[in-house]
């Protein structure tokens, strides 16, 4: 009788202490944010006019989850300048210049998560007075991406970047490529956004990046990348 009693005292402690971490609670990480508007390789018309050089434009996005907050960063694609701009909300009235083409994203946040997830990045021009033809948007570099370590067998590399423009008219490519920052000319009237079997060696840094010409004459170029072969 008395070796049953020990075995069930055992056991309520067991159980007591057992259940010591049950009031613990998991972190939830805040979730991508889908892009509304403006919409991807599109020209914007919505905008609100405000002088010949500015218009205010609603940038929109869906609500993610375990979400408190918004960083919104919105890129002027001519002079390369990047503007922050935060938001509780899933919409945002910001002030953008005319007749230019823009990129941007959203940095979704929580207050009690140090983790963030950031969209996918839209490109789209912004209406301007009078303009019925646009330039390309910057070529996009795919890969070797910027900073990547590269290993090659057989002292070959290629390099890859995506292209767009609101007219559909891009004409062709030019590729600046070296170890010198800025690159120089390297290659120019390629036909597709992929430019193979450009040699490369082992413990080399190299620098790179593409212009995009339309049937207009119109041209953009992209951020200068660079990469090191192992």
């Amino acid at each position: 009788m008395k070796k049953l009693i020990y075995i069930s005292m055992a056991l309520l402690v067991v159980s007591c202490s057992s259940g010591g971490d049950s009031t613990e609670k998991k972190v939830s990480n805040p979730e991508k944010a889908i892009l509304v508007s403006p919409e991807n390789n599109s020209e914007c018309f919505e905008g609100q006019i405000i002088s010949t050089e500015k218009s205010t434009v609603t940038f929109k996005w869906s609500a993610a989850n375990f979400t408190d907050s918004y960083d919104v960063n919105v890129k002027n694609l001519n002079d390369q300048t990047t503007k922050l701009y935060t938001a509780t909300g899933t919409s945002l009235d910001i002030d953008i210049d005319r007749g230019t083409p823009y990129s941007w994203f959203v940095v979704s946040k929580s207050k009690k998560s140090t983790s963030t997830a950031t969209s996918d990045t839209w490109k789209f021009y912004n209406a301007g007075e009078g303009v019925t033809e646009h330039a390309p948007f910057p070529a996009e570099i795919v890969a070797p991406s910027y900073n990547e370590a590269v290993t090659v067998s057989n002292g070959k590399v290629t390099l890859d970047w995506t292209g767009s423009d609101v007219d559909n008219d891009i004409e062709s490519y030019e590729v600046f490529f070296g170890e010198a920052d800025p690159p120089g000319a390297f290659q120019a009237n390629i036909q597709e956004s992929v430019l193979n079997d450009v040699s490369v060696s082992p413990g080399k840094t190299y620098y790179w990046k593409v212009k995009t010409k339309d049937s207009q004459g119109n041209i953009s170029n992209s951020d200068v990348s660079k990469f090191t072969v192992n």
